[in-house]
C-alpha cells in the first residue's frame, strides 16, 4: 500500500507540475554577438532580470562568448543555438583565482547560487590548461551550497583540468542529458544526487572520472545510464572520498579503461577528510557493453531497484524531465529562422586557435571573415587529428548529433594521417584513410545533409627552388573518393602547392610560422614551422577556398561577401 500512495503521490504531484509550466511563460531575452540583439553579452542580460519569481529565457546567438558568468537568481534558462554553435569560454585556473579572491565564487566560467537553472544547446569550455598546460582544478560549470535543480541537455561541459563539472550542494538534485563531458581528475563530479543519460564521457588523466559524494544522505546516488566512457589509455572510472552510492546501468566502457573498480581514496594523514564511512561500497552494474569486460562490471544490480525513473532517483522530490519538456516547447513557441550551417571538419591547418597571442592561424578560423553571417560557420577541426583520430574520439559523433537536415560538412585530413609511427592517427592512404572518407561520407549523407571534401593543404618543403608534395598520395586519394562519392571536392593541396611554388623559398615564408627567438617564452630560441599557418597564410588559403566556391559556382558561394582581406 505504502509504495503505491508514493506512486499516486509522484503522479499527482507530475501531473500538478505539468498545469503549472504549461500555464506560465517565461520572460525571454536575445544575446547576440553580431548587435542583432538587445545584449551582446550574456552576464549583461543576466544582470538585467528582475527578482521575481518568473521563469526567465535567455536565447544565445551563435558565437564564442568570452566571458564568466554569474548566476544568483532561481528559475534562469541560458539556450544557446547548438552544442557546437554557442560556446561560452574563459581561461580560468582554481588556485590562480584564490590569490586574488576570498573564496570560489568566480572560479568557474559558469558559477551558480541559484536553483532551477537549466542550460541547453551549448558548450561551457574552461581553457586554461588548453591554454597553459596546467591540468589543476579548473571548474567549467560550478555550483554552490545555494544550487540545486540543476538540468544540462544538449551541452558540452569541457575543461583543461580536474573537476570540469563541479555541483557540489550536498543535498543538491541535477540533471544532464544527451551531454558531453572531457577533463581531466573527477571531472564529473557531483555532491547529493545526479542522473546523468546518454550522455558521452572522455578523460584526459588516467586517474578517475566519475566522483560522488553522498554522505549526508543514504539515498543519494550518481546515476550513469545509457553512455559512453572513454578517454585516454589506462583511464580509471571511479572513486570516492566519503559515502557515494554509483549505479551505472546500459552504458558502454572503452577498453582503454583501467582494469581498477571504483576505490575509496584515504587520507591517514588528514582526519577531518579521512572521516568514517557509514555504508561501505556500493557500485552497481547492469548492461555493461564495450572492449572494457572486466570481472567488477558485472551484473551486480540491487533485485530491489526494478526500473529507473525521475521518481526513483530524486525520491519523488523532482520531475526533470517534465520541466524539460515544458522548457523545449517554451522554445518552439517562437521560431526564428536559423542561417545556413557549414561544418568544418580536419586537422590543426584547419581549426581555430585560442592563444590569439601566438601568430599560429587555421584557414577555417579566418574564413569567417569572408563570409556573410547568414552562413555560420561552426570550426570543429582540432589539432593533432587525423580521420582515425577524429573517430575514435568521439568527435565525428558529435558532429552527427548535431547535424540537421540541409546543413555542410566540408572534410579535410591528411597532414596527420600519413604518421606511421602513431597508430592511434595512423590511417593507410590505400585502405583506411578511403575506408573512412566514404564512412564520413555516408553517414552525412544519411542525416539529410551535404558532405563536401578537401585535400590538405600544401607544406612549405623547399629543396632548392622545387617545392616537395610530400602529401600528394593522401591529396590524390581524397580527390578520387570524391568522385566516387559524386560530392563536391576543393582541391587546396594543388591550389596551394601552386601558390607557395610561384612564391618560391622567401616569398612563402611569410605564410608560415618564423618565430624569432627571444619572443615567446615557450620558444626562447625562435622557432621554424613550416606546416602551421601564419594569419596572412590562413587568411590566403582561406581566400583560396572562397575563389573555388565562386569558381565552381558553389550554392555556398552565394555567401561569399569578399575574396581578399
Amino acid at each position: 500500500m505504502w509504495s503505491l500512495f508514493v506512486r499516486l503521490s509522484a503522479l499527482v504531484l507530475s501531473l500538478f507540475c505539468l498545469n503549472l509550466y504549461a500555464s506560465e511563460q517565461p520572460l525571454r531575452l536575445q544575446v547576440a554577438l553580431d548587435g542583432s540583439a538587445p545584449f551582446h553579452s550574456i552576464q549583461q542580460a543576466l544582470d538585467s532580470l528582475p527578482s521575481t519569481k518568473q521563469w526567465a529565457l535567455i536565447e544565445i546567438g551563435p558565437g564564442i562568448y568570452k566571458e564568466k558568468l554569474y548566476l544568483s537568481r532561481d528559475k534562469v534558462i541560458l539556450a544557446g543555438s547548438g552544442k557546437t554553435s554557442t560556446t561560452i569560454e574563459f581561461p580560468e585556473l582554481r588556485k590562480n583565482h584564490l590569490k586574488q579572491q576570498p573564496d570560489d565564487w568566480g572560479s568557474a566560467v559558469v558559477n551558480i547560487k541559484a536553483s532551477d537553472i537549466v542550460l541547453l544547446d551549448l558548450t561551457v569550455f574552461n581553457s586554461y590548461g588548453a591554454l597553459y598546460g596546467d591540468h589543476d582544478h579548473q571548474f567549467a560549470i560550478r555550483g554552490f551550497e545555494q544550487a540545486s535543480r540543476i538540468i544540462t541537455d544538449q551541452c558540452r561541459v569541457i575543461a583543461g583540468g580536474a573537476d570540469s563539472l563541479s555541483l557540489w550542494n550536498k543535498k543538491g538534485m541535477y540533471y544532464h542529458s544527451n551531454c558531453y563531458f572531457e577533463g581531466h581528475v573527477d571531472y564529473v563530479c557531483p555532491r547529493g544526487t545526479a542522473w546523468i543519460k546518454q550522455s558521452q564521457f572522455y578523460s584526459q588523466a588516467t586517474e578517475a572520472s566519475l566522483w560522488h559524494d553522498g554522505e549526508l544522505d543514504q539515498n543519494a546516488k550518481l546515476v550513469v545510464t545509457d553512455s559512453k566512457l572513454s578517454g585516454i589509455q589506462g583511464f580509471l572510472l571511479g572513486r570516492r572520498h566519503y559515502d557515494a552510492q554509483f549505479y551505472l546501468q546500459n552504458n558502454q566502457y572503452s577498453p582503454l579503461m583501467a582494469d581498477k573498480p571504483i576505490f575509496r581514496k584515504t587520507y591517514p594523514d588528514e582526519p577531518s577528510r579521512d572521516r568514517a564511512n557509514l555504508w561501505g561500497e556500493r557500485s552497481y552494474f547492469s548492461g555493461s557493453s564495450g572492449g572494457a569486460n572486466y570481472g567488477w562490471l558485472q551484473n551486480n544490480w540491487p533485485n530491489a531497484v526494478s526500473q529507473i525513473t525521475e521518481d526513483w532517483v530524486y525520491q519523488g522530490q523532482w520531475q526533470p524531465e517534465q520541466l524539460l519538456k515544458t522548457v523545449r516547447s517554451w522554445l518552439t513557441t517562437k521560431p526564428q529562422p536559423m542561417p545556413a550551417k557549414l561544418y568544418l571538419v580536419g586537422d590543426s591547418t584547419m581549426s581555430d586557435k585560442t592563444n590569439l597571442a601566438y601568430p599560429e592561424r587555421g584557414w577555417g578560423q579566418l574564413l569567417p571573415d569572408f563570409i556573410l553571417p547568414q552562413l555560420q560557420v561552426i570550426n570543429l577541426a582540432a589539432n593533432g587529428r587525423s580521420t582515425l583520430r577524429f573517430l575514435n574520439e568521439g568527435r565525428w559523433q558529435m558532429l552527427l548529433d548535431e547535424l540537421q537536415a540541409g546543413d555542410y560538412v566540408l572534410i579535410q585530413f591528411g597532414h596527420n594521417d600519413q604518421k606511421q609511427d602513431d597508430p592511434k592517427r595512423y590511417a593507410d592512404v590505400n585502405t583506411r584513410y578511403p575506408e573512412l572518407l566514404q564512412q564520413f561520407i555516408r553517414e552525412v549523407k544519411a542525416k539529410a545533409a551535404i558532405p563536401l571534401l578537401a585535400n590538405s593543404i600544401c607544406r612549405r618543403n623547399f629543396k632548392g627552388k622545387t617545392l616537395e608534395r610530400d602529401l600528394a598520395a593522401y591529396a590524390a586519394q581524397a580527390k578520387q573518393q570524391a568522385a566516387l562519392a559524386q560530392i563536391d571536392f576543393f582541391d587546396l593541396q594543388q591550389h596551394s602547392c601552386d601558390l607557395w611554388q610561384e612564391l618560391g623559398p622567401a616569398g612563402s615564408q611569410p605564410y608560415f610560422i618564423q618565430v624569432p627567438a627571444g619572443l615567446y617564452q615557450k620558444f626562447p630560441d625562435g622557432k621554424t614551422d613550416n606546416t602551421h599557418l601564419s594569419v596572412q597564410g590562413a587568411a590566403k588559403v582561406a581566400q583560396l577556398f572562397v575563389h573555388d566556391l565562386q569558381k565552381q559556382q558553389h550554392p555556398l558561394a552565394k555567401y561569399v561577401y569578399r575574396t581578399k582581406l
